[in-house]
């Protein structure tokens, strides 16, 4: 996304920060949505510390990222002074998020099936990896769909990608 990368650059660079290969922080920016899981999930980070920026509004996918042990997570706009002062942050070794409030409704092994359904999984490739019954499986699904109040496994994935607007 050039236009995104050139905006990041200018403003970091007028607050005293340059752009270096191979930096020692890696500002990782979740455009398009997804794209920050997919690539925590398979960076070898080589000692860099790793900020990363979403506007993704789920909160099962903020966890997910958390979870993959980012220096810094941030949700929202996150290109003005909340960047700026991550950067500082990780520099100096902290790890922190910044996200809006919100409470979990979900279970753990729910978190975890919502990310599969979102993958687009079948029911059979889910039990398996969880290590479940078809059944169970498939309670959790209703489950989901309960407590986020979605109507259907294309309304949770949508959800989960941050793109409800797509619904009809």
């Amino acid at each position: 996304m050039p236009a995104i990368e050139w905006l990041m650059t200018n403003s970091l660079n007028s607050h005293g920060f340059r752009q270096e290969a191979p930096a020692s922080i890696l500002v990782l920016v979740d455009a398009p949505q997804g794209s920050a899981l997919r690539e925590l999930e398979h960076m070898d980070s080589s000692g860099r510390l790793v900020i990363v920026t979403t506007h993704n509004p789920c909160p099962e996918y903020w966890e997910d990222l958390w979870s993959l042990e980012p220096a810094i997570l941030l949700v929202g706009d996150s290109l003005g002074v909340e960047l700026h002062d991550a950067i500082r942050r990780a520099a100096y070794g902290e790890r922190y998020r910044l996200t809006p409030d919100y409470m979990m409704v979900l279970a753990p092994q729910e978190r975890l099936t919502l990310r599969c359904i979102a993958r687009g999984w079948s029911i059979e490739r889910i039990a398996e990896v969880r290590g479940v019954a078809l059944k169970t499986v498939s309670n959790s699904l209703t489950a989901i769909y309960v407590k986020l109040k979605l109507p259907d496994r294309s309304a949770a994935m949508l959800y989960y990608w941050g793109r409800l607007d797509l619904l009809d």
